[in-house]
């Protein structure tokens, strides 16, 4: 027998600031570094200008010069 899962969707507990301030956080504990065009990419994300595959992309853009 299978049972079913409520799927709720979630708010944001967080305001953008303070999601950019933890996960930069957690890149740090990791032994990662951040720097400010990766915040300010994640600030687009979050704020809905740009998509994370848009991001991902330039980044690789980035790269490859």
């Amino acid at each position: 027998m299978t049972t079913g899962h409520k799927i709720t969707t979630r708010t944001a507990s967080r305001g953008i600031e303070e999601s950019v301030q933890f996960a930069t956080g957690v890149v740090r504990l990791a032994g990662g570094t951040v720097t400010e065009a990766d915040e300010a990419a994640a600030r687009r994300v979050l704020t809905g200008v740009s998509t994370a595959e848009q991001e991902l992309a330039a980044f690789r853009r980035e790269l490859e010069l």
